[in-house]
C-alpha cells in the first residue's frame, strides 16, 4: 500500500506515514488508509518524510484527508516534507492562497 498507520492508545490521534511516491496511481490506496481510521481519530498527522516525489495528486490527497478528519471534528497536520514535495506545496500556496495550503507549511 505504501503507508503505515500508527494509532495512539486512546484512538484519538494517528500518524499515517507514507513511504512511496504520491501520484494518481498511489493516491487511492492512501486515501483508503485514511478512510479506514476509526471515527475517534481527531488528530491525523500525514507524515511524508520518506516521500521523495509527489505530483499534484498530493494536493488531492491532503484535501481528501482534511475532509475525512473534519467530518469527525478533527484536523490534519502534514509533517516531514522533503525538498520536492515542499516546493510543490509552496507553489500551490502561492497560486491558490484561498485554499490555505500555507496552513500545512506552517506545521512543517
Amino acid at each position: 500500500m505504501g503507508a503505515h498507520v500508527l494509532l495512539c492508545p486512546d484512538g484519538t490521534a494517528a500518524t499515517l506515514t507514507v513511504d512511496t511516491d504520491i501520484d494518481d496511481q498511489t493516491r487511492p490506496d492512501l486515501e483508503s488508509a485514511a478512510d479506514a481510521l476509526p471515527a475517534t481519530v481527531r488528530e491525523l498527522t500525514l507524515d511524508l518524510g520518506p516521500v521523495v516525489f509527489v505530483d499534484s495528486a498530493v494536493l488531492h490527497l491532503i484535501g481528501s484527508m482534511q475532509r475525512t478528519v473534519e467530518r469527525n471534528g478533527g484536523r490534519l497536520r502534514v509533517a516531514g516534507l522533503a525538498p520536492q514535495p515542499l516546493r510543490l506545496l509552496r507553489l500551490a500556496s502561492a497560486l491558490w492562497p484561498e485554499a490555505r495550503w500555507d496552513d500545512y507549511l506552517r506545521a512543517c
